[in-house]
């Protein structure tokens, strides 16, 4: 048995040459580097290049936590503007996010400029507009959003009428924000009276009675609102813009003059009036003037 055995074993050892020498001509490695650790597992053996690369990446990884984010496609997320809008919203709940794609920041930016655009359209527009006392005034409402004046609602792009009496300044709101507008004065009416035809006491009322004896002309910062009359034996003719020519129209014939002048001295007169009455502001002014002469 014995003599069997050594044969077997001699056997084995020369396999195990030969197959050392087959290695050894294809190029194996043939050191004894342990490729085995002791509990069994295999031995990871990286070579120094190999660690460098693994470093270089894991240092340009980011880490995300998958239970509380997940990762979004950037070419499918550009169009997709509810997932957009999911991002953003996940975005200011969490107020932590990790992301390096430029797109999902894009809701952010437009909010923010949302936001100021909101702003800009709170603010009231309505340009170099002049109030006055007692007047009904266009303002022109050039904001986004509605305006209110003296009660006064004018929605946005619109021009509204705002009634004032005697406030001195008024404010202007527009949601929170208002501002503070100064009121300017409605001044009175002035009457001006100028005599254009021959009067005294060689004028004669034939000549008086088929010609302009006097001009009078009204001025005021809003004559729509005025009211103006004339009292006295006269022929008025508006001539616009607040002119009139005054004509007197007194006598219908000679003896309606003879008996005029009866018991008098020349020179004679007969006069009118004129009266001017801001409807609004309650202004009123009067004026007198009188045409004189001396013969029929």
């Amino acid at each position: 048995m014995k003599k069997a055995k050594d044969i077997k074993f001699l056997l084995y050892q020369v396999l195990y040459i030969f197959v050392v020498c087959v290695m050894a001509l294809k190029g194996a490695e043939l050191t004894l580097t342990q490729v085995i650790e002791d509990d069994g597992k295999p031995k990871v053996i990286l070579s120094p290049e190999q660690m460098d690369s693994i470093q270089d990446l894991l240092s340009r990884s980011i880490p995300v936590d998958t239970n509380k984010f997940a990762l979004v496609d950037k070419e499918l997320l550009k169009n997709d503007t509810k997932t957009q809008e999911l991002i953003r919203q996940t975005m200011i709940s969490n107020k932590s996010f990790v992301s390096n794609n430029p797109i999902v920041e894009k809701p952010v930016i437009e909010d923010k400029i949302e936001k100021v655009e909101q702003k800009i359209e709170k603010e009231i527009v309505i340009g170099n507009v002049e109030l006055y006392q007692y007047h009904q005034n266009a303002v022109h409402n050039q904001g986004d959003n509605a305006i209110i004046i003296a009660g006064v609602t004018i929605p946005a792009h619109s021009t509204g009428r705002v009634t004032l009496g005697g406030e001195s300044e008024v404010t202007i709101t527009a949601g929170d924000k208002s501002k503070t507008v100064n009121v300017l004065e409605n001044k009175k009416p002035q009457i001006s009276i100028l005599g254009v035809g021959g009067m005294g006491e060689n004028a004669k009322v034939s000549n008086l009675q088929r010609s302009t004896g006097f001009r009078v002309e009204i001025t005021d910062d809003f004559p729509e609102q005025l009211e103006v009359k004339f009292s006295g034996a006269v022929t008025v003719v508006n001539k616009g813009n607040g002119v009139y020519d005054i004509t007197m129209n007194a006598f219908g014939s000679r003896s309606a003059f003879d008996n005029f002048t009866d018991g008098k001295e020349a020179p004679y007169k007969v006069g009118f009036t004129v009266s001017v009455t801001d409807k609004l502001a309650g202004h009123k002014m009067t004026k007198q003037q009188s045409f004189t002469f001396g013969e029929w």
